[in-house]
């Protein structure tokens, strides 16, 4: 009786561990770090104006915008020629040549107004789709008889996170 005593009790013993509950927990994530950027691809004819006859409206770049900031971003475009002033201006490279062909920067279909060279083209309160979004950068200018010179200015476009 002793022996089926002890087996019983030993059998029972198995049969409660088996019924015992364990749990472990893992904790999966990821990293998604922020990214704000801006890329302008020229288009044809950007660095062969037809300064002589002028045009209207002429698209030189599309930018895109990019950014995954929840809170949004902006976008400014500096003049470098503009400098402090309020007037995009196209100089010649020859020294002492003081022509110059003033001009105006439409920014996806707006006008842009410069403030010391640079302006606020785009205010964001979110984030862009995975693509981006493209915007057209256009110049107009009047036809002028100028000095023979090859005359330029650059634009800056620069992206920020809010």
């Amino acid at each position: 009786m002793k022996k089926y005593l002890a087996l019983v009790i030993l059998m029972t013993g198995f049969v409660t561990a088996s019924f015992a509950q364990s749990s472990a927990s893992l904790t999966i994530s990821g990293n998604v770090p922020s990214s704000t950027t801006i890329s302008i691809a020229s288009q044809t004819g950007y660095n062969a104006l037809d300064l002589v006859n002028g045009a209207t409206a002429k698209l030189v770049g599309i930018a895109t915008e990019k950014s995954n900031d929840k809170l949004g971003y902006s976008v400014t475009i500096t003049s470098l020629n503009a400098g402090a002033t309020a007037q995009a201006f196209l100089k010649g490279a020859l020294a002492g040549n003081t022509d110059v062909v003033n001009y105006s920067i439409q920014y996806n279909g707006g006008g842009v107004t410069l403030a010391n060279g640079s302006a606020t083209v785009t205010l964001a309160s979110g984030r862009t789709g995975g693509t981006g979004v493209q915007k057209n950068l256009n110049v107009t200018f009047a036809g002028s008889w100028l000095t023979a010179d090859t005359y330029s200015d650059t634009l800056t476009l620069t992206i920020a996170g809010n």
